[in-house]
Formats: C-alpha cells, structure tokens, sequence
C-alpha cells in the first residue's frame, strides 16, 4: 500500500483545527458581514467613517454577539433577539455579495489600469460606470433581504408530503405496497412546539404508514425528551415505528435521548441494531446505525458497525438500512442493502431554484455532501435523503420544503 503523503495529514488537522473553531469564525464572519452591510448603507446616506472606526466597530459587533449568545443559552431569546439574528444571518448573504462585487469590480480596475500603461486604453475607463455598478450592488442587496423575507416567513411554513414509489429487488410480495412514513430532523424544542408536533403526528397517521422510519436529530437539549417524547409517542404505524439517533441527539446525551424514548414511546430505538419486520411469514430487516458524533460537516464514508449488522441479515432478507448522515450509502449497498433512508443536510434548508426543468436545487449541503437532497439510485439500491422537519441554526428555508416523505414499496 502507498503511504499516505505528508501533506494529507497536515490538511486534515487543517480540517480538524477549522471545525474545532467553526463557531467562533462563524460568529466573527457575521460581526464582519453586518458591519459590512452597515457601513455601506451608511456610506451611501453620505456618512463618512474612518478606517479605525471599521476595525472598532467590527470587534463591538463580535463582542455583542458573542454574549448575546451566551444570554439566550440562559434566558432564551424574544421577539426582538429573533429579528436582530434574522437581520444577522441575512447580513452573511449580503456581506459576501458585497465582497463579491467588490472583488470584480478591483479586477476590473487592475486589467484596465494595466491595458492602458500598454496604451490599450484611456486611464479611469470603468470610473463613469461605478454609479451603475453601485446601484447594482443595492439592488442585489434588495433581493437578498426579500429572499430572506420570504424565507422567515412562508418558506419556513411551508410543508411538503412527499410520495415515492421506490422498486426494491427481491422484495417480498406480502410487503408490495408497503408504506413507510420517512421523518428526520425534526429538532424539537424552539423552533417546532409541542402544538405543531402534534399537527405532524395527525398527518403522519393519516398516511395509515406500515412502518415510520425517523432518522435522527429529534432534539437539541436533553431537557426536551421528557415532554416532547409523550406527544411523538402517538405516532402509529402497523409494524411499528423506528428511529436512530442523529448528531445533535448524540451531543444532548445519546443515553438520554435513548432512555426517554425507550420509557415515553413504544417506538424501536435502534443503536447499531437490527430489527426483523414480519408480515404473512415474510420478512424485511431494518437496520439502524448510530451517529458517530463528529462535527456536523464530515460524513461517515463506511461505518464501522454496518458490516456485521449486513452479515446478520438472513440469506434473501430485505435490508432497510437508516443512517442519520447519508455518505455510507456506496457501503451500504456493496453490504447488501436494497434501500437506505437518511437526513442529516435539511435539504441545505437555503436553495436557489433550478434554472431547468427537472434541475437540481442548488443548496447549502452540496459543501458538506454529494447526497445532499432526494432520491439516488445505484444499481438496484435506493437512497432517499429527507429534506427534515425542522431547523438549524435560524428558523429559514428557501426553496427547500420541510418534508414528511411517504415511500411506497414494490418488488422488481
């Protein structure tokens, strides 16, 4: 085997320092693009600021965050907090616009500086245009801050159910049109109540689901399970629910968030587990992998309790396989499995529209996955990554539907 070059371990501590610190640059790029924002609009009101001024005014917006922070960890947050990190968050997306524009327009300035001192062009060529890139940039500006209007407002309510066929080889014909009801994500607690859980319960049970599949991230806090489990306990499905636990049930305490489920539901908590689903003398396997906790960016590529889980199948058994993070799909399938259901990326929960009918949605989880959202086939083997039920981070979708998946199975 060829070693590893010296430089793959220096990029991935590289890696490892950056998702070790992700938060805290994450805190300083927001205090940097609010500012950013800030200043311009101050500028173009006619306010000078001194250069000192932005480096100060900067650090006092980073300070300010980070201890608005520290507070809604103890007092939580009101209406005015949720509009100030609305504004915050939305900032990011104008900041880099900003940035971005900046930056071409310094491009610009240096391809023209040079082609006239090779006499190509006059000096100052771009200067007439600069009021029109400028009201450019403002309006790219509008449109981000709309966007995000929308986002905070009907693209966080709205709602998809979503039906898919998926043809399963070697599926038993006692299981042909079996429904299984896939959740994920649904983060409990501030920004999906209790009455609204119990909304998706109803709708869930409407769907009159064989089997309903949750992959993962059902709370934030451990302080949640003991009310929020009751309520998701009224979800009914024939041979049963099942869930896995995610990376933010992992950091809420994995054996907290398993002891409430197992004492406050009847559900099937499966932790590197596997479960046999019988109907009429047939059987499929459910498979459930835990979370390996890591940061939320990396995949797992092969998860180290799949092989023997995938060996305990019965010859001729249907595998489901259920993974929260969705990038041991290929592994999944080399072991067997015929259908895998995953979570994890919220669909990128921020998407552009495709451009082309039947395109892809381009969307914030294609940085930290290729499985980012819907359906992926290889061979006969399907993947299915659900788009969640709730949020990360601000409660904001854009072109990304909160999704409750119904899945239908046929042999082949």
């Amino acid at each position: 085997m060829t070693p590893a070059p010296p430089s793959a371990g220096l990029i991935e501590r590289l890696r490892l320092g950056f998702f070790r610190s992700f938060f805290s640059l994450l805190i300083a790029a927001i205090a940097l693009s609010e500012w950013v924002v800030s200043a311009r609009a101050l500028a173009r009101l006619g306010v000078t600021i001194p250069a000192l001024a932005h480096v100060a005014a900067t650090l006092a917006v980073f300070a300010f965050n980070r201890w608005l922070i520290r507070r809604m960890r103890t007092h939580g947050s009101g209406p005015l907090v949720a509009v100030y990190t609305a504004f915050a968050f939305t900032c990011v997306f104008g900041g880099v616009l900003v940035g971005a524009a900046e930056l071409v327009w310094l491009t610009g300035r240096g391809a023209t500086a040079v082609a006239h001192l090779l006499g190509l062009a006059p000096a100052g060529v771009l200067a007439p245009w600069r009021g029109g890139f400028e009201a450019a940039i403002d309006l790219g500006l509008l449109a981000v801050a709309l966007l995000f209007l929308f986002g905070y407002t009907v693209g966080r309510r709205t709602l998809a159910v979503t039906s898919l066929r998926v043809d399963v080889a070697g599926l038993p014909e006692e299981f042909a049109g079996a429904r299984i009801v896939h959740l994920s994500d649904l983060h409990i607690g501030r920004y999906l109540g209790l009455d609204e859980l119990r909304r998706h319960v109803e709708r869930v049970n409407a769907l009159a689901p064989d089997l309903i599949c949750i992959t993962g991230d059902l709370v934030d806090r451990p302080e949640t399970c003991a009310i929020a489990f009751p309520v998701l306990a009224g979800l009914r499905a024939r041979h049963g629910v099942f869930v896995i636990l995610g990376n933010h049930d992992v950091a809420a305490g994995a054996e907290t968030v398993t002891e409430a489920l197992r004492s406050c539901t009847p559900f099937h908590v499966l932790r590197n587990m596997r479960v046999d689903v019988e109907r009429e003398g047939a059987s499929l396997a459910v498979l459930g992998l835990d979370d390996l906790g890591r940061d939320w960016a990396r995949g797992v590529l092969e998860h180290p309790a799949l092989p023997l889980l995938a060996e305990s199948v019965a010859r001729g058994v249907t595998a489901i396989v259920l993974s929260h993070r969705p990038d041991c799909f290929d592994q999944a399938v080399d072991l067997g499995a015929s259908l895998m259901l995953s979570g994890h990326t919220h669909g990128g929960q921020l998407g552009l529209p495709a451009l082309l009918r039947r395109g892809r949605v381009r969307n914030l989880a294609e940085f930290i996955t290729r499985y980012d959202r819907g359906v992926y086939t290889r061979g006969d083997a399907t993947l299915v990554v659900s788009n969640g039920l709730g949020f990360t981070g601000q409660p904001v979708r854009l072109f990304t539907a909160r999704e409750i998946g119904c899945i239908e199975l046929q042999p082949i």
